[in-house]
């Protein structure tokens, strides 16, 4: 039940994220957002304490800076994937659990928690449907299978680990554009 609650709130949060799909939805209600006053653009409006600094830093250097992320955009799971692209996205997984790895803003918090529960959900697939190809990659095509040849399963696996990429790839866009515009 937890996790249905946690997957209707990631998916309510990437919605809300953007404001075309956010004023459309609310309008569907007849309410029709007023804009919102102008918030002065500083970095006094909007300083992080030096904890929140500096895992912002170390959530770039994760993903953005390491290039994770252009690897990932687009990877179709039939394919392999390097073994040490997934590092960090199981470093997050494993170690960002724990109240010294979570944001104390609450808007980066909230965005986190997103991340978090779509990093959850495709490493949960990886995890799952893939195995070392001895060559340094990860691949749902095990070495006894013919490539030419895959069973419809084996597609249907890595089906499932491309459709948990978008979200995972939307939430780290959307915390890291907070980040960004905080620090």
């Amino acid at each position: 039940m937890i996790e249905i609650a946690g997957f209707v709130l990631a998916v309510v949060g990437i919605v809300f994220a953007f404001e075309a799909p956010r004023t459309r939805f609310l309008s569907t209600f007849g309410w029709s957002p007023s804009k919102p006053a102008e918030v002065p653009n500083t970095k006094a409006s909007h300083a992080l304490s030096s904890h929140d600094y500096e895992l912002a830093k170390s959530f770039r250097s994760l993903f953005a800076d390491s290039g994770l992320l252009r690897e990932l955009q687009g990877h179709d799971f039939l394919l392999p994937l390097r073994k040490a692209a997934t590092v960090p996205l199981y470093t997050v997984v494993e170690t960002w659990t724990d109240e010294a790895h979570f944001f104390t803003h609450q808007e980066l918090r909230s965005k986190q928690a997103i991340f978090i529960a779509a990093a959850n959900e495709l490493a949960e697939k990886i995890v799952l449907y893939t195995v070392p190809d001895g060559n340094g990659n990860v691949s749902v095509i095990t070495r006894q299978m013919d490539p030419e040849n895959l069973p419809e399963h084996v597609r249907a696996e890595a089906r499932a680990i491309d459709a948990k990429l978008p979200a995972f790839l939307q939430s780290h866009e959307v915390l890291l554009a907070a980040c960004n515009r905080l620090i």
